[in-house]
């Protein structure tokens, strides 16, 4: 006797005690009769109401997994499951018997799209929910289920194979070590790039095990280059600083692989991206190095929970001890007892806190923002910069990074070249003239560069197209060749202005506080269409390795929990899927 046959036996067991019971209560009776109604109702329909209930929610809650379910239920009613999704009716019947592989299948691209474990088939209160949807389900083992994944990662890579094969632009790589929990590490190699549609792309390419004696990173990325074939389309490359020395080599052998292929642009000079992130977090790990005393002492002052390697959290907690201590709360009897820091100790806190204020400030601006695109590093650094003028670490780090961001603000509608003027005033900075003409080559050049490339491009495809048609050689027509003749620069002993030329020249955009300039340059691509190419790809470089709150460590990052229980063998495998799924649902 199936489930659904019990339920209705056990209606009619109690309809009939129902009579017995209120025969003298006929409004008791038709409310207890209709109540119990409802409920058989609600069991035979159990996946038409929870499915239309969450038919907008995505992929990403277990109501949904009813969907992935029913997607292998083996009946003919399987379609009108299918339509109840998608917004049409569709009504369940009693044979509920599931296809287990379609199943498998199902919950594999459910978790190869989200950030959920393979072992959640093991989940009690999962199972429970799975059976409380449909009691005939069969969701296999997780060696079915990761094989299943394994082979969706298998599809999906031949898929994102081919588009990066296609892409005609520039890919940044962004290379981060993760740690577990037991201290091993593994290499994550991430592709950045900008789409032909102006989508933002940051896809995982590989993430492996490296041995610290027996890999060398370097080989490890030359293999993942050739893995995807894309050493051609390579333009920089994003690293913590870690070991300076080892890292400039790993660089220096990546740039010679990529320079044997193509010429890098200005001769390699943006080819090497020292990561921001890295470079605040370790300005501020020397600065609470010299009040490391303290910063115990202040989390016993002020309730803070426990240590955190998160250094805005820290940042708070002596931000807020400070404030404290200047409004005398620490003279109260509340803190009798208990030893307060002496008012020296508390002064080298308050510079200390100024310090991490002007870097948390930035850290938001450039981290926890909405568009973390390139133009908004450089007039943040500034602010940094004019604080920390006594700081070598980031002395070095603008010197060395100061050409890519500047070109990227020129690339700002908003900045262009007036913010250069602004900051050599503002900051008296007798070397921002210098500075302005470099970035005003700099720019020139690459717009030539460009410029030659599309004009190659496009005169190889008339070639093309006039032999595919059959041309005759005359060469163009006479109108065109006065047309040429009338705009030859060198009859008037000047160059004709350029795209570059009028955009430098139109004033700059009202300020916008969050301005997604990617937009701005796909609705103005039609206006500077070589310029926008330009913009696309210097706008897609990686300048942090990491972003949102993960810029905050100040350790390394640790991999998923979640990704780590699935498996060693399976863990690259999830990361790159999921990264090439949640992409597309970004976009949507």
């Amino acid at each position: 006797m199936t489930l659904l046959n019990q339920q209705v036996t056990s209606f009619v067991f109690t309809a009939a005690s129902c009579v017995r019971d209120f025969a003298c209560k006929p409004i008791l009776f038709l409310h207890f009769f209709l109540r119990n109604l409802q409920n058989l109702c609600c069991s035979i329909h159990i996946f038409q109401h929870k499915l239309i209930r969450h038919r907008f929610k995505g992929h990403h809650t277990f109501q949904c997994y009813a969907f992935c379910l029913s997607s292998g239920i083996n009946t003919p009613e399987n379609s009108s499951i299918c339509s109840c999704i998608s917004g049409a009716n569709g009504i369940v019947g009693e044979n509920l018997a599931t296809d287990e592989a379609k199943t498998s299948r199902e919950l594999a691209k459910w978790i190869c799209a989200t950030d959920v474990s393979l072992r959640i088939i093991e989940d009690p209160g999962f199972l429970d929910l799975v059976h409380t949807l449909n009691p005939f389900v069969k969701l296999g083992i997780v060696k079915m289920l990761k094989a299943e994944c394994l082979k969706i990662f298998k599809e999906e890579r031949v898929k994102i194979k081919q588009v990066l094969a296609d892409l005609d632009g520039q890919i940044g790589l962004s290379v981060d070590v993760l740690k577990t929990p037991a201290c091993y590490e593994y290499l994550c190699v991430t592709a950045h790039f900008i789409d032909d549609g102006w989508e933002v792309k940051k896809w995982v390419l590989s993430l492996c095990h490296v041995w610290e004696e027996e890999d060398d990173v370097s080989k490890v990325l030359l293999k993942c280059l050739s893995d995807w074939n894309i050493e051609t389309k390579i333009s920089m490359i994003t690293m913590k600083n870690g070991s300076d020395s080892e890292n400039d080599a790993t660089v220096k052998i990546l740039k010679d692989l990529v320079q044997e292929k193509k010429k890098l642009q200005l001769n390699g000079q943006l080819f090497h991206v020292y990561c921001c992130a890295d470079i605040l977090s370790v300005i501020v790990q020397d600065s609470l190095a010299e009040i490391q005393e303290i910063i115990g002492e202040a989390r016993d002052l002020v309730p803070c929970g426990r240590p955190t390697s998160f250094w805005y959290l820290t940042y708070h907690t002596l931000k807020e001890a400070s404030e404290l201590y200047s409004m005398g709360e620490f003279l109260k009897d509340d803190y009798h007892g208990i030893e307060i820091p002496p008012t020296d100790v508390w002064n080298k806190v308050g510079g200390v806190v100024k310090l991490l204020g002007s870097l948390d400030s930035a850290a938001k601006s450039l981290f926890v923002t909405k568009y973390p695109t390139a133009n908004n590093y450089l007039h943040n650094l500034q602010e940094i910069r004019a604080s920390l003028k006594i700081l070598q670490e980031f002395d070095k780090y603008w010197n060395d990074m100061f050409l890519l961001l500047a070109l990227t603000t020129l690339l700002d509608p908003r900045f262009k070249k007036k913010y250069f003027e602004f900051t050599s005033l503002k900051y008296e900075d007798s070397d921002g003239k210098l500075q302005v003409t470099a970035v005003l080559d700099a720019i020139q050049t690459l717009y030539d560069e460009y410029a030659t490339t599309i004009d190659e491009s496009e005169k190889s495809m008339s070639k093309s197209s006039a032999s595919f048609e059959g041309g005759n050689g005359a060469g163009p027509c006479p109108k065109f060749k006065r047309v040429e003749e009338g705009c030859d620069s060198s009859k008037y002993g000047s160059r004709p202005k350029s795209e570059l030329d009028f955009y430098l020249e139109d004033p700059v955009i009202p300020w916008i506080e969050d301005f997604d300039i990617i937009s701005w340059w796909r609705a103005s691509s039609s206006k500077y269409p070589t310029l926008a190419r330009v913009s696309r790809d210097l706008l897609a470089i990686p300048i942090s390795v990491v972003t949102s709150y993960d810029a905050y460590l100040t350790t390394a990052r640790e991999v998923d929990l979640g990704l780590l229980s699935s498996g060693c063998d399976i863990m690259g495998a999830l990361m790159c899927t999921r990264s090439w799924k949640q992409s597309d649902s970004d976009k949507d």
